[in-house]
């Protein structure tokens, strides 16, 4: 009985130590690195400071571990920039979850290291399309419209074919664009050019001598101008309240240049106790409607214009993934690249230009050491590479 005790003894000796040795391995993985059907399996390495409770000191490294995993996903799809920026945001609705993310998990190994601290390496299965989606249900992840472009609205708006000073239309543009995320020239700032031959000059097809002004005065990117009419519906019984119909036809300018970058044609109407009131209304359904429409193609096409589109093809993993965003965001005269789409080894990401070209990001990716990728296709806005 002697015996046995101290050879229990000696094993909870020998075995309380090897806790804390660095570099205790655990066994073999069965999780391979890379893309799975639910997921991608990650490396992660969590830390934490040893105190007289194991189990707490484990789990809080655990803990740490699990939080770099998923924060190695989320630097795919998001810039530093950002990462900063929305800090307290993505640590409150996303590192704050983790659990949610980590399908499963294995321990590679643990134990105290040279620094004092408890280490614990893991594999870790994330589920990057769940982070993908919460991080878009949080306006983390979308482009800015190239720069919350500064939008200058100049519309010639008219009731019953009598001009006057109504601008609910306008004001209804600016408000949606604004909402948004676009900047918006303030009505007052119209002052500074002359808003009546300008509006002119652009309906009549002349932008160039209108544009310089709004550009060099109003500090305008984007000009939005346009025709909005509103008529009155005759022959309907609508119980003593007066109907109005109207329609928009508009456009949108690059203010630089006078490109097209958007036009609509759009229908609305109003429904109210006088003419002016019914009017107005229907003037407003135009501007909500136009708003919509105006928002997305114009931020479509300029990110076209200012980007191109990266569409990789065989990536193995999200280090890869995370090896080949680093090496874009790094070419000269690149401002920010932002992932698109990542599914079956296949990734696109949209990288804004300043001065680089799809040339340069090819040269960059075909000269990669991290890894060995060859372009399959290139345009002056977009590029394909495969990697092999």
């Amino acid at each position: 009985m002697l015996t046995m005790k101290r050879l229990l003894l000696f094993a909870l000796m020998a075995a309380v130590p090897a806790l804390f040795m660095s570099g205790c391995s655990g066994s073999k993985s069965r999780l391979k690195l890379g893309e799975a059907a639910d997921g991608e399996v990650v490396e992660a390495e969590g830390l934490s400071a040893v105190t007289p409770d194991l189990i707490a000191t484990k789990r809080a490294a655990l803990s740490d571990a699990y939080k770099n995993a998923v924060e190695k996903v989320v630097g795919v799809f998001i810039s530093a920039r950002t990462m900063v920026d929305k800090a307290v945001t993505i640590q409150q609705n996303i590192f704050g979850k983790t659990d949610g993310y980590i399908k499963k998990h294995e321990v590679l190994r643990e134990g105290k290291e040279a620094d004092g601290l408890y280490h614990t390496h893991i594999r870790a299965l994330v589920s990057y399309q769940q982070v993908k989606q919460d991080l878009e249900a949080l306006h983390v992840m979308d482009l800015q419209a190239v720069g919350n472009p500064r939008v200058a609205i100049l519309l010639d708006e008219t009731i019953e074919g009598e001009d006057g000073q109504n601008t609910a239309c306008s004001d209804a543009l600016a408000q949606g664009l604004l909402e948004r995320g676009y900047k918006v020239v303030d009505r007052s700032e119209l002052a500074a050019i002359r808003v009546v031959e300008a509006t002119q000059q652009l309906l009549e097809g002349n932008p160039k001598d209108a544009l310089k002004p709004i550009m060099q005065k109003l500090k305008a990117e984007v000009v939005v101008t346009g025709k909005a009419r509103a008529s009155r519906l005759t022959g309907q019984n609508l119980g003593g309240l007066i109907s109005y119909r109207g329609s928009l036809t508009g456009k949108a300018l690059k203010a630089k240049t006078g490109e097209i970058l958007a036009a609509v044609n759009v229908q609305g109407s109003g429904l109210d106790a006088t003419h002016d009131a019914a009017g107005s209304k229907a003037l407003t359904a135009l501007g909500n409607s136009a708003a919509e429409e105006f928002a997305g193609r114009i931020a479509t096409e300029l990110a076209r214009r200012s980007s191109v589109l990266v569409t990789v093809r065989n990536v193995p993993s999200i280090n890869v993934l995370s090896d080949i965003k680093d090496i874009l965001a790094r070419t000269a005269g690149v401002g920010e690249v932002a992932m698109r789409s990542f599914d079956s080894g296949t990734a696109e990401l949209e990288v804004k230009i300043n001065s680089a070209t799809s040339a340069d990001l090819a040269k960059r990716l075909s000269g990669a050491s991290a890894f060995k990728a060859s372009v399959t296709a290139q345009t002056q806005d977009s590029l394909e590479a495969e990697i092999q």
